[in-house]
């Protein structure tokens, strides 16, 4: 049988020629994901990193959205560190004194969203917006308590109603409450207290509150869950979570102290330069107008909106008292406070 002899030179050529059709096609594929890729930094919860990646998968088919979640001390952090450079292009519920931190160091790190409509927003929460637009608000959550009435009643003890209730020595190494320096719902508790009290006094409070804690929590979510695991019978958290939690656990109350509750901003916005990358622009639209309000609805309804409407949240609580924080967006009073933590 006669054999086919190709010539060496002519093989070499034909394999050249199959390998550069496969790097052609795999750079294409490459600028085509590098194209079509949103990434979102986010310190928001769970089920609503959930909520949103769903929602933006469907109004998105054609793009590759990754939402990449860190802590609120790690999402300052990252941004703080990697500047412009950073993989992120979207930042989603950075609370809103680490934004100040951030843009105090990096003036135009982010985008200005001055051709965005600002006049949505209620006034108890738009202050700063005569000062800049380089982000929105995303969000206000409040805190509350979370207690395991069944674990307390196992122990023959009563349920606290006021933060002075936390104080009883009944209740120590039962109580968990999440950090102020990583978490931001830690420190809106504890700007909240010093607030209310006075620094003396607030600083007083949570000396003699040490004994009763048995964590202190790197996240606002992490107390809460901890309460459910009775792991602990007595935690400060997320008011929306405190409360999908209670509506959930029959052996679940949620305190909502007379003396009003601490609350926090978050915030959203674009990172400088990545504006024009592929579909980012379009993604953060679809945020700012549609998918936030949506999000509040379901998880953290204290009204942002001029036209929010009431929680549609079973037990929600719409009449509570809302603490007026102190130095809300002031980052050099979180640095003081932060200092003065000893815990």
């Amino acid at each position: 049988m006669n054999k086919i002899r190709i010539p060496f030179f002519s093989l070499l050529l034909c394999i050249a020629l199959v390998l550069t059709g496969c790097s052609d096609k795999n750079v294409k594929a490459r600028k085509t994901s590098v194209k079509d890729l949103v990434i979102i930094y986010t310190a928001a919860e769970e089920e609503r990193i959930a909520y949103l990646q769903d929602e933006l998968n469907k109004r998105f088919p054609d793009t590759v959205i990754s939402i990449r979640a860190f802590g609120t001390g790690q999402l300052l952090s990252r941004l703080m560190a990697e500047g412009k450079n950073i993989n992120c292009d979207i930042f989603y519920d950075l609370e809103v004194v680490n934004a100040e931190i951030i843009l105090n160091s990096y003036p135009h790190l982010f985008v200005d969203l001055s051709d965005y409509d600002f006049g949505i927003y209620d006034p108890s929460v738009a202050a700063y917006t005569e000062r800049h637009h380089r982000y929105a608000v995303n969000g206000k959550t409040a805190g509350a308590f979370l207690v395991n009435t069944r674990m307390l009643e196992e122990k023959g003890l009563s349920i606290p109603h006021t933060y002075e209730d936390m104080l009883n020595p009944e209740y120590r190494s039962l109580i968990s409450i999440p950090s102020p320096k990583s978490s931001g719902t830690g420190y809106s508790f504890y700007n909240g207290m010093i607030t209310i009290l006075g620094e003396e006094d607030g600083l007083n409070y949570f000396e003699e509150l040490q004994p009763n804690i048995k964590e202190y929590a790197a996240t606002g979510s992490a107390p809460a869950k901890s309460v459910v695991n009775e792991d602990v019978a007595i935690a400060y958290g997320l008011l929306w979570q405190c409360v999908n939690y209670a509506n959930n656990y029959e052996n679940l109350r949620v305190i909502v102290p007379d003396q009003g509750l601490a609350f926090d901003l978050f915030t959203m916005g674009i990172v400088s330069g990545h504006e024009t990358k592929g579909s980012v622009r379009e993604v953060f639209t679809f945020l700012f107008n549609d998918l936030n309000r949506s999000q509040c609805a379901l998880f953290n309804p204290d009204k942002i909106y001029v036209d929010m409407p009431a929680a549609d949240i079973q037990n929600y609580p719409i009449d509570y008292n809302e603490i007026t924080m102190k130095g809300l967006f002031d980052f050099q009073y979180k640095r003081d406070l932060l200092h003065k933590w000893e815990y």
